[in-house]
């Protein structure tokens, strides 16, 4: 299980009753992420999310959780983050996000968690808000190609919650 957000309790809790293997690292705090992003090409910044990801060779994701993370990514660096990802992805791997498809919809700085199985935990993060990035469905598909959206829920708020399944 890869989780992209700062390890919270609830979700550490949640998936210790489980036989799992829980990877995460929190991306959110990468000077990649809150800087360099524009000031490098498509290839380095690939290398750069697998030095930061240090998943281990031959090790196969089964569940992502993105949160909202991939609105912070410009679309050069989301394709990056999906080769680094593309060698850990097998056909029963599965995502969760968020997107905000426009300019409009305000994402709002949070943290996130799993409580229980049908019940997720949001906070405020202690981090200041980055800049984001709407991405459309076309968009997600094209730079996110080692996944598709399986099934997405509009929320009250105008964010779109995905359920995203691997294409490998």
């Amino acid at each position: 299980m890869l989780d992209v957000g700062p390890a919270v309790p609830e979700t550490v809790r949640f998936f210790s009753q489980f036989r799992t293997r829980l990877h995460i690292t929190n991306l959110y705090e990468e000077p990649l992420v809150r800087a360099q992003q524009h000031e490098l090409d498509e290839a380095e910044m690939k290398k750069a999310f697998q030095d930061i990801l240090r998943i281990p060779r031959g090790s196969l994701i089964d569940v992502c959780l993105f949160w909202d993370f991939l609105n912070y990514l410009t679309p050069r660096a989301l394709c990056a983050l999906n080769a680094a990802l593309r060698p850990y992805v097998h056909s029963g791997t599965r995502g969760h996000g968020f997107s905000v498809l426009n300019v409009e919809t305000p994402l709002k700085n949070r943290q996130y968690g799993i409580a229980q199985a049908d019940m997720m935990c949001a906070r405020p993060s202690r981090l200041e808000q980055l800049h984001y990035y709407p991405h459309s469905h076309e968009e997600l598909n094209v730079c996110l190609d080692s996944f598709r959206i399986g099934r997405g829920w509009l929320l009250a708020d105008g964010r779109l919650e995905m359920l995203l399944e691997a294409q490998v």
